[in-house]
């Protein structure tokens, strides 16, 4: 399926409160308005982008041959090529812009998005998802039910259902029950209700469209499930889609107490100062190992509290690059494994600091090595086990995804097994100058923790 997304409207409101430049090319946290409708139309499985251009065509279209290499190709960083076609008469109305899309998308079924809302990339996935159960001659429209959630609903084009019909489509509908997304998954018969509706030299906008397939009964509502969307109007609707783009990006879905209320506060702070720059994260996938080393350099050089406050700056850090990834929607298993291995090393450069800084404090050798070595085999264990047991779930056909905060005993989460616990101990062991309680804390717990998730591992595949 290819995606249209039109980037063709003049955005006067936005231009008045926010800078004189076209919209679509706005840099939000780190990608511009367009970028980011590309990449979610990718996330949602669209093979190719069209990228529909009208007001200041010129500069719209030069960033994107900036962004891409040229019409067609993707550049290095998006996951999808684009091209781009001009619509002559986009003045007219955001039904003229489509209009101009005809061509390029083939007669097929295509997804349609408007470069100026920036939303959750699961909605873009629940349309294209839906879509495909459409029937020839229907267009589907993933509409929002959760109207207290809307933001500036008074701007939203409203819509009233009937079952999975929509039955009236506008902004001056008095009796509505959800509101348009303004995503769409339609195909010929789209562009047939747009020349169906047009009046010559007239306002043409999608509404009218929608409004004539509706009175037909070809108008296809899907609720939106999870997710949030805004559009992105002027200055104020810039802040909400940037404080929802940070809750987001913060939102890993698997912190435990120390990084849900110690380090993701700070991590968000500092993610946000990194968004506009040009560092990446897998840039601070090796700042945060850097600083871990230089941690473990302090310990082994008898500076335990600065070794400490190095290896929890290492661990609020590490929250960062996951937050980056995920701001720009550049998530990726190649990161993510970037980060997995380097925090191995990190973990045992760190407990070889800790091992040389005690017993440089004239520690016993026996308890300061075998607390070592016990550290050392039981840190590497969490995330192995997790995804041991997560691998073995899949083999035997198991979908859902094992979550340690959901499968594991609910008193393991406050163990500080997990990596940001541990650096909190590590942290904590270095500001009062005792390496080797960090060593003993971190051998116990360790394994401790693994001994648990090994025998619910157990339990959970033998049913």
């Amino acid at each position: 399926m290819k995606a249209v997304i039109l980037a063709a409207g003049e955005g006067s409101r936005f231009r008045s409160t926010v800078a004189d430049v076209p919209k679509p090319c706005w840099r939000l946290m780190g990608a511009a308005l367009v970028e980011r409708a590309i990449r979610c139309a990718a996330a949602a499985g669209c093979r190719e982008a069209v990228v529909v251009t009208g007001y200041a065509a010129d500069r719209v279209e030069a960033f994107l041959a900036e962004l891409t290499g040229g019409p067609g190709r993707r550049g290095r960083s998006l996951p999808i090529p684009v091209r781009w076609v001009r619509a002559p008469q986009w003045q007219r109305g955001n039904g003229a812009s489509l209009l101009a899309a005809a061509q390029a998308v083939d007669g097929r079924r295509f997804l349609l998005l408007m470069a100026d809302h920036v939303m959750d990339p699961r909605l873009c996935r629940q349309a294209v998802a839906a879509g495909r159960h459409l029937t020839d001659g229907q267009v589907l429209l993933l509409v929002d039910p959760r109207l207290d959630q809307v933001y500036d609903r008074d701007e939203a084009t409203k819509v009233r259902r009937e079952g999975a019909r929509i039955t009236a489509i506008g902004k001056e509908i008095a009796c509505y029950d959800a509101v348009d997304t303004g995503v769409f998954v339609g195909g010929p018969a789209f562009f047939d209700a747009l020349r169906a509706v047009d009046q010559g030299n007239g306002r043409l906008t999608i509404s009218d469209a929608a409004a004539l397939l509706a009175r037909q009964g070809r108008l296809v509502a899907h609720p939106v499930r999870d997710g949030w969307w805004v559009d992105v109007d002027d200055a104020p609707a810039l802040a909400y889609a940037q404080s929802q783009l940070l809750q987001s990006a913060v939102s890993s879905g698997g912190d435990g107490p120390v990084a849900r209320h110690l380090n993701r506060p700070i991590s968000r702070w500092i993610t946000a100062l990194l968004a506009p720059t040009g560092i990446t994260a897998n840039t601070v996938t090796w700042m945060a190992f850097g600083l871990a080393v230089a941690g473990a350099a302090a310990f082994a050089a008898g500076q335990p509290v600065l070794g400490g406050l190095l290896v929890q700056l290492s661990s609020i850090l590490d929250g960062s690059d996951g937050e980056l990834a995920r701001l720009r929607l550049q998530a990726g298993p190649a990161g993510s494994l970037l980060d997995t291995v380097l925090d191995r090393y990190a973990d045992a450069a760190v407990i070889a600091g800790l091992m040389v800084g005690a017993l440089g404090q004239g520690n016993p050798l026996a308890l300061t090595v075998g607390a070592a070595l016990a550290a050392l085999a039981g840190v590497p264990l969490s995330a192995l086990i997790k995804d041991r047991v997560q691998w073995l779930r899949a083999q035997r056909g198991d979908t859902a995804r094992y979550d340690p905060l959901r499968h594991d005993p609910a008193w393991l989460s406050w163990l500080p097994a997990n990596r940001d616990g541990r650096c909190l101990v590590i942290f904590l062991a270095g500001l009062i100058g005792k390496p080797l309680w960090a060593l003993v804390v971190l051998a116990v717990v360790a394994n401790l923790a693994a001994f648990v998730r090994v025998r619910h591992g157990m339990a959970d595949l033998a049913r």
